[in-house]
């Protein structure tokens, strides 16, 4: 039971805090580029992670400028979920990914909320969605990168 719990904090630590607060330029996207852009993120995008405790699929999905991310475990079972607003900027040729007033909907932390931004770049091409965390100005994590798969319905 100890290692679940120990390896179920691990999850939602990093679910909660790869990305952190940093400066994000001044955006330099105009109205169309931003609405290619929104277009381009939405819907469900899907990867897997695998640690000690098991393997987890991590299912994210883009509604308009709200995302929900959720953490299954191996049995198909949800380990924690939250929601979120988020807004895309460009600047210069870096694209950047903002999510805020995150709120833990689902898992042993229900109820908590986070309403500072936090900012990662990020890529879409074709059904592949890429995020790097801890490489924007005054972001001091560990860089890691995640890759995303298109979930098609």
């Amino acid at each position: 039971m100890r290692n679940v719990l120990s390896a179920l904090l691990f999850v939602i630590a990093i679910f909660t805090a790869v990305s952190t607060r940093a400066e994000v330029p001044p955006s330099v996207t105009s109205e169309r580029e931003a609405s290619n852009e929104l277009g381009e993120v939405q819907g469900k995008w899907i990867r897997t992670m695998k640690i000690d405790s098991g393997t987890y699929t991590i299912v994210k999905e883009h509604k308009g400028n709200k995302t929900t991310v959720t953490i299954f475990d191996a049995a198909g079972k949800i380990v924690t979920e939250r929601k979120s607003e988020f807004r895309l900027e460009k600047t210069r040729n870096v694209r950047i990914f903002t999510f805020f007033n995150n709120v833990i909907t689902a898992g042993p932390q229900k109820g908590q909320m986070d309403k500072e931004p936090k900012s990662y770049i990020y890529r879409v091409t074709g059904n592949t969605f890429v995020e790097v965390n801890g490489l924007l100005v005054g972001d001091d994590a560990q860089p890691l990168a995640f890759t995303w798969e298109r979930v098609n319905e």
